[in-house]
């Protein structure tokens, strides 16, 4: 309290300064008046009266530092000062001013913009109330459907709706449990009702009635959903986003209450969710319309997974209660999953597999606050990796300042010494260049915060894909508290970095050396560390060009390698026929007016439709099962790719049929059922045979003889997955032949099959397709059929490239600014050493050494910091090789042709850098050389 009592006084007196300070200068001046008095009576002449008086009364300069020092912050105060004389300096020299704080602000602006997408997709927790209480079930994230009574690793993270139930009645330990469905969520086509505007297409999401009062979110407008909305036969009701409600509808009040027509059924919309809420997955199509699980059957007729138990597709988040402890209720949630399983043992649709492996299924929970970590789980790794790449550069930044620095202290060095020379404590000096050296960090550190706002944007705008009619990835590129706080953090920690050496030089000043000119130092001061700094900008730059270098030939390998299609003149439009409201019986006769319609559009020669399309993200995959084969086992792998599509597909497409025929015309729904498999899955299931004629089955181990084999496609990369791999087994089946199973849920599941998606079209040479006609063509077919979107499909495989795009590029872009900066770095670092050694070159000169020799012995000075830098480069080049990883996608991460590479640039920058000064040493006159000495 003492303590407290004496900071409080210490800091009143500081907004009275002056008036203590003439206070003390009064007090000592009478003092010293009164001892003077004395001394002149004692018969002292006036001048040698005022000395003994002064002599008797101490050394009155430090008598009033020591009063400062008892009755201030003196820290404080030195702090000021010293802020104010590095603000005057800089502001004496703005062409250095200007520089450092350029290159701090590059470097700084760098390493906020990429934290800036670090902190929103792998720290940043969902806006929702107390989010540190929730808890989801998974480690990992599983995409949209898993059927059967086990799941990958024997893990369940996706639940079905009879399992969740069984969760949210019988586990005690959360306050709300909540469910909602799993992936990407579901596309919606939505029209207002009596809006003449046709349906357009919005990514929503199923929630059970309690989501919202699990996050604690109330509405911004209107009311959220409850469990009297998760009822059967309840009224259809959605909430909808507040990004949609103030984009598309202008903010109207009206849009509560009014009826809106999705998937062509009416639901009420009673209210707006809260601006900041995105949903429960950070994503980059976030859901703008939320609705109750119970009416998933509304939407997907007799394809609706409601009520199968074995259908697993909702994740589960949770609050827990006060005081629960997470690992106990997780082992409470274990013994209730495999009581359910066990409780479905005698289901006909646990098959042998599900029943060996029962009692190891488990679960997990983990820390829900982030809400489901799907992108964090996509991006994590190269986001770590441009974390590291702006952490090289930053290095970099900081090495080329503290060069500058060094420089400038250097030249200061007369006037540091002459400092001292009259009293300054080297304390003070070592503060006084740590501080310059903070101020222009913190300048710099402003200045990239508009470096970051503008990277973070174009980051965002290049990274995450984005669709018309969809909301924007909600990450802001606006700096936020802790963005702030880094871009200070990190300003405050760069500044110290390279103000540490011209301090530590400041302090090494021998006072003698005010005495001499300061152009008789030795010109070897201060050389080892600026060049110690040259050596580690070469090596950090070296890296930075290996990585970029691997990065720029793995996505080249990966855009250049034959897919197995062909990419030119195709054009994929996306649709959902269910958006619509069609019936499985509907489609064969949709897609016959579709592909003539189509057809009929000039320029167009072929079209075909099919469920997904290469590399369109989307994935289907089943056991298949070969007639005249043993049963395959519990860890036998069994499992291949199906797509389904319509007659004239493969010309279509451009993948060729390399033996038999392909699906025709002739494939109808009253014909033997047939399929086309690609060469990997002859190679798999039929080694060393002629699979053309043989028959195999999916899904069922009775109905072995399901199909047969017609035709063998050409291998063709459909998935995004598995890039340096080699290609999966795949089957073709016509959309016109439906399978009927013995267990209805298959038969359905089936169903949902038939409902193609993607489009193709083909244009004819030279001939351009009207994406408006498109539309139009479409908008005939039928009007409340929204286009999902329209792409290339020459685009749409370029798009599954994104990341490892934007990763080659920033780490491009980072390698050639690390280049310059460390070619500045040698530029400065060889003029600087050139110039301190006029007086030796000139006399070389005098003595006979042409400019060849001169040239020469400038640039063995400077290639010698760039060998230094490269035997410290390559090693860590290969360690940079390493971590990269599978973002190499199979290439050697120790490529010697790519460090090679990255050498000649290196040593390239450095001669264009040391090549200047070079000359410009050997132009220098012996004459006037020796007279400046």
């Amino acid at each position: 309290m003492r303590a407290l009592r004496r900071f409080f006084r210490r800091l009143a007196s500081c907004t009275r300064t002056q008036q203590d300070e003439e206070r003390m200068r009064a007090e000592i001046e009478e003092h010293l008046a009164f001892e003077t008095s004395r001394n002149l009576s004692r018969g002292l002449p006036l001048q040698e009266a005022r000395r003994q008086a002064i002599l008797k009364f101490g050394a009155v300069q430090a008598i009033s530092e020591d009063y400062r020092d008892q009755k201030g912050l003196p820290f404080m105060e030195t702090l000021l000062q010293d802020t104010r004389l590095a603000l005057r300096r800089l502001r004496k020299s703005p062409p250095f001013a200007i520089t450092t704080i350029l290159t701090l602000a590059l470097g700084i602006g760098a390493t906020t913009s990429i934290f800036t997408l670090v902190h929103a997709v792998l720290f940043k927790s969902l806006a929702v109330s107390n989010p540190a209480d929730l808890y989801r079930l998974g480690r990992e994230t599983h995409c949209c459907l898993a059927g059967g009574y086990s799941q990958q690793s024997n893990e369940f993270s996706i639940v079905s709706y009879g399992l969740y139930k069984h969760f949210r009645d019988n586990t005690k330990g959360f306050a709300e449990l909540s469910a909602f469905s799993a992936g990407g969520g579901l596309l919606l086509g939505v029209r207002r009702s009596g809006s003449a505007e046709p349906a357009h297409t919005y990514p929503g999401e199923l929630v059970s009635g309690n989501y919202f009062a699990m996050f604690g979110l109330r509405a911004y407008a209107g009311r959220t959903l409850s469990t009297t909305d998760d009822q059967p036969n309840a009224p259809p009701v959605a909430v909808i986003s507040f990004h949609l409600w103030r984009q598309k509808y202008g903010s109207d009040p009206s849009v509560i209450g009014s009826v809106f027509n999705v998937n062509d059924k009416p639901f009420t919309v009673v209210g707006i969710a809260s601006p900041d809420f995105f949903g429960d997955t950070l994503r980059d199509r976030p859901p703008d319309f939320f609705l109750p699980i119970a009416t998933e059957p509304l939407l997907q007729g007799t394809s609706s997974w409601l009520r199968v138990p074995y259908a697993h597709w909702l994740h589960l988040i949770g609050r827990i209660q006060s005081g629960v402890k997470p690992a106990s209720l997780e082992a409470q949630m274990r013994v209730e999953l495999t009581e359910w399983l066990l409780s479905h043992q005698s289901d006909p649709e646990m098959d042998s597999n599900d029943r060996a492996n029962l009692r190891r299924q488990t679960l997990y929970l983990n820390p829900g606050g982030a809400g489901i970590t799907t992108m964090r789980e996509k991006y994590e790794h190269w986001l770590q990796i441009l974390m590291m790449v702006s952490g090289f550069v930053l290095a970099i930044v900081c090495a080329n300042v503290a060069n500058l620095m060094l420089v400038r202290g250097i030249e200061r060095r007369q006037q540091i010494s002459l400092s001292i020379a009259l009293g300054a404590r080297a304390s003070r000096l070592i503060r006084q260049a740590l501080t310059e050296s903070v101020v222009l960090s913190l300048l710099g550190g402003a200045a990239g915060l508009a470096v970051a706002y503008a990277g973070t944007r174009l980051i965002v705008h290049f990274a995450f894909s984005t669709h018309t009619g969809f909301s924007s990835v909600p990450i802001s590129a606006s700096p936020s508290t802790p963005v702030l706080l880094f871009a200070f953090a990190i300003s405050l920690l760069t500044g110290v970095a390279f103000g540490i050496a011209p301090a530590w030089m400041a302090a090494r000043v021998d006072p003698i050396e005010a005495l001499r000119g300061g152009n008789r130092s030795t010109s070897r001061q201060g050389s080892f560390p600026r060049q110690s700094l040259v050596v580690l900008q070469a090596a950090l730059s070296l890296v930075l060009l290996s990585a970029s270098g691997l990065l720029m030939v793995a996505l080249r390998n990966l855009e250049s390698q034959d897919f197995g299609f062909e990419q030119d003149r195709r054009t994929i439009v996306n649709i959902d026929p269910q958006l619509a409201g069609y019936r499985a019986e509907q489609l064969t006769m949709l897609y016959q007016r579709i592909h003539d319609s189509l057809s009929r559009i000039p320029g167009v020669s072929q079209v075909a439709l099919c469920w997904y399309s290469p590399q369109s993200g989307d994935h289907w995959d089943e056991p298949m099962f070969v007639d005249g084969h043993r049963p395959p086992g519990p860890n036998d792998d069994n499992i291949a790719d199906v797509d389904r599509v319509t007659a004239g597909y493969f010309d279509a497409i451009g993948n060729p049929i390399v033996r038999g025929r392909a699906i025709s015309e002739l494939d109808t729904a009253m014909s033997r059922h047939v399929a086309v498999i690609n060469e990997a899955f002859a190679r798999k299931f039929f080694p060393g045979q002629d699979p053309i004629g043989r028959h195999f089955g999916r899904n069922e181990i009775r109905m072995v003889r399901q199909y047969e084999i017609v035709g063998i496609a050409k291998d063709a990369r459909y998935l995004t997955s598995h890039l340096d791999k080699p290609i999966a087994p795949f089957v073709f089946l016509p959309d016109t032949q439906q399978d009927v199973y013995p267990k209805v849920d298959d038969t359905e599941r089936d169903v949902r099959t038939h409902f193609l998606h993607d489009i193709v079209i083909v244009t004819k040479p030279g001939a351009s397709l009207s994406i408006s006609e498109v539309h139009r063509t479409m908008a005939g077919i039928d009007p409340n059929m929204p286009l999902n979107f329209i792409s290339t499909l020459r685009d749409q495989v370029s798009v599954q490239f994104g990341q490892q795009r934007l990763i080659a590029r920033l780490t491009s872009l980072f390698g050639i600014l690390s280049l310059v900066l460390a070619s500045i770095g040698l530029y400065g670092v060889t003029a600087y050493n050139a110039g301190r050694r006029t007086n030796e070159i000139g006399l070389r000169m005098a003595l006979g050494a042409s400019r060849g020799n001169v040239v020469a012995l400038v640039l063995r000075g400077a290639f010698g910091l760039i060998a230094l830098g490269l035997l410290l480069g390559v090693p860590l080049s290969a360690v940079a090789g390493r971590f990269l990883g599978h973002q190499l996608y199979g290439l050697n991460p120790y490529n010697p042709e790519v460090i090679a590479v990255a050498v000649a640039a290196l040593g390239f920058s450095a001669l264009i850098a040391s090549l200047v000064p070079a000359f410009r040493a050997s132009s220098i006159s012996p004459v006037q050389a020796l007279r400046s000495e």
